[in-house]
């Protein structure tokens, strides 16, 4: 049995990672490569070693499987073009990888006869080369036609993935649990960093102290639970800790403030669930969060 071709359309960061694993795996061959700018695609196939460049979607040619990597925005108007193209579609899997759509926006090729799923790997792909090196353990969420999510089943299990289907309703909050897990994740640790630039410290001093404190604290919630991993002045009730970060907060860095209130009471609403506080010290830390105040 022939080893089948990959085309890719949108080779970013995320498309050109998994090309890249499926290929070095010799589970597909890099086929066609499309982007809205050359250069995107000339360096993609560098990247993954093989491929031919296209200008256009009319350009491209026959494929067994479509893997559309492009922003969600671009997706319906991409399958659409693409079913209008004159190719045999029947049986041909095409998935594309958002987190937020379902695979029903590839709805004109499933008329066409192609089998199609949505297929979301867990990872943040800041870096391609890093992400070949950790992809490995990677989950995957999937959702579409049972035919091709066996078959994308196989690809990303061989690349070191593990596999979880999802309801396609469930996608767009699924979707804004990983933006929170891992983007928010970035932007709180730049926030931390400011709040030690007003104490005078350089990005790297920072740096050695709010990193290992994440990676911990993230440790720790892998070894127990988000409830038992808590600790901190919250846990201990420690409500003139609480009252003067605030006070200097709003003083010194006061875009910070709301941000610290919102988390002071999703941190609270975690300490409840130790049961060690009296109700008025955890009433009295809700007032102080309140966004009201």
């Amino acid at each position: 049995m022939s080893t089948p071709r990959i085309n890719i359309i949108g080779s970013g960061k995320l498309g050109r990672t998994l090309i890249r694993l499926f290929t070095d795996h010799h589970l597909v061959t890099s086929g066609d490569f499309y982007n809205r700018r050359a250069e995107h695609s000339i360096s993609a196939i560098e990247f993954c070693g093989d491929g031919r460049l296209c200008h256009s979607i009319q350009e491209m040619n026959d494929a067994d499987i479509w893997l559309i990597a492009t922003p969600d925005d671009a997706i319906a108007d991409i399958a659409t073009a693409l079913a209008d193209q004159n190719k045999p579609w029947s049986n041909k899997l095409i998935f594309h990888a958002s987190g937020l759509h379902s695979s029903e926006l590839l709805e004109p090729l499933k008329n066409r006869g192609a089998i199609v799923a949505s297929a979301h790997p867990a990872h943040s792909f800041a870096n391609p080369e890093h992400s070949i090196e950790s992809f490995q353990g990677t989950t995957c969420t999937m959702e579409g036609d049972e035919s091709a999510i066996k078959q994308l089943d196989v690809l990303f299990t061989q690349i070191g993935s593990s596999v979880i289907q999802i309801p396609a309703a469930g996608k767009a909050l699924y979707h804004a649990a990983t933006v929170m897990a891992s983007n928010y994740l970035v932007a709180l640790q730049q926030c931390a960093f400011e709040l030690l630039e007003q104490v005078g410290f350089e990005q790297a001093d920072a740096s050695q102290i709010i990193q290992p404190l994440m990676a911990q604290s993230l440790h720790n919630t892998a070894q127990s639970d988000p409830v038992d991993a808590l600790t901190g002045p919250i846990v201990r009730g420690d409500i003139q800790t609480l009252s003067t970060h605030l006070k200097v907060i709003a003083k010194l860095s006061p875009e910070h403030l709301v941000l610290y209130k919102t988390l002071g009471t999703a941190a609270l609403n975690l300490a409840k669930n130790q049961h060690k506080l009296e109700d008025a010290s955890l009433a009295e830390m809700a007032a102080l969060f309140s966004l009201n105040e």
